[in-house]
């Protein structure tokens, strides 16, 4: 384990959700040990050099570095190449003093077989990205298609008419991807429940996590914007059950202003699609934070959760943002969680 000194600041933060939250202690220096456990098949390692992940809305899967200590040449007698194989699921747990959360779970996914041990890690997807369809649905809703490419997971997803629908050799993966891009769709996995829905319109509101910008964090990168600074137009496209497409554009006409797209199925009418499209608008332009903030391991955030930020000096600056990405850090520089803000929530 690994001794790591913060000099007055609290870093055993409790998860907190929007119906609960912990009394913090900030003037109290702490003597964390940091703690790792992760399990590949039938190996289990208990120190790691480094671990670094990114999970985000924007991409179901995720992928992990994990980089093996020396000392683990071999496990008893045996080279620990020989015990470990691609395709083998894997664990991992961060933590401090004893205590362990799952921070990633999946598979082997390549082996670096050089000195440092190097494993590359893919997530829950990764058997859904080994698969093969061939299929034609002459009329589809997104549910039922995601059911017979997810087995095993449960599916959370809004009633959206996909018309006529056809899979052409692709893997499950690749099918969820293009219909991520195509109909604005954000999608997570936790544990064994697959969510996807529109992007703005994605906040998980039962997970709720705050960080106090003036005392909490390691670094904090955000910047705080007035809606009339933020030039911003959003393109929209419907795409229609028969194959065809209508678009139209809502925001700022500056022609500096950064152009976004959006995506939407169904049999919508151009007033329907301005609604949906100045909806998302209001979301996208607002007062308050953009950019990211950093905090350590054990404020449990994760994509697609909620962060509040709070600032004692400037309470009128206060907002709670959906998550986009999260980037964990494990390493002997410490444990963190770089937090990039999407929306404002409220």
């Amino acid at each position: 384990m690994k001794k790591v000194i913060y000099s007055c600041l609290l870093l055993l933060f409790t998860t907190l959700t929007i119906q609960a939250t912990t009394p913090l202690n900030l003037n109290t220096m702490l003597y964390l040990n940091m703690n790792s456990k992760t399990t590949i098949g039938n190996v289990q390692l208990n120190n790691m050099t480094s671990f670094e992940v990114t999970q985000t809305v924007q991409e179901l899967s995720s992928t992990a570095k994990l980089i093996v200590p020396k000392g683990y040449g071999k496990i008893g007698q045996q080279p620990i190449l020989e015990l470990l194989k691609v395709g083998d699921p894997v664990k991992v747990e961060l933590g401090y003093d004893g205590n362990y959360n799952v921070e990633f779970e999946g598979f082997l996914s390549e082996i670096e077989a050089d000195a440092p041990l190097i494993l590359h890690l893919d997530d829950k997807m990764w058997p859904y990205k080994q698969n093969n369809w061939v299929k034609n649905y002459p009329k589809a809703n997104l549910k039922q298609v995601l059911q017979e490419l997810f087995s095993g997971l449960t599916i959370d997803c809004p009633d959206v008419n996909l018309g006529k629908f056809q899979i052409d050799n692709a893997s499950s993966y690749k099918v969820i991807q293009d219909l991520q891009s195509d109909h604005g769709l954000y999608s997570r996995i936790n544990g064994n429940i697959l969510k996807v829905g529109l992007a703005y319109d994605f906040a998980d509101t039962s997970q709720v996590h705050i960080y106090d910008i003036r005392k909490e964090v390691k670094t904090n990168d955000l910047k705080y914007k007035r809606k009339e600074d933020m030039q911003v137009r959003f393109k929209a496209t419907a795409n229609l059950p028969n194959g065809k497409k209508k678009t139209v554009t809502v925001g700022s006409k500056h022609p500096n202003a950064s152009e976004r797209t959006l995506n939407f199925a169904g049999d919508f009418s151009e007033k329907e699609l301005k609604q949906k499209a100045e909806a998302v608008l209001s979301k996208a332009v607002f007062d308050g934070y953009t950019g990211s903030i950093t905090g350590f391991g054990s404020l449990l955030t994760k994509a697609g959760d909620c962060l509040k930020i709070v600032d004692e000096q400037n309470p009128e600056r206060e907002g709670t943002y959906m998550i986009e990405t999260v980037e964990k850090n494990y390493s002997d520089n410490g444990f963190s969680r770089k937090n990039t803000l999407s929306y404002k929530v409220y």
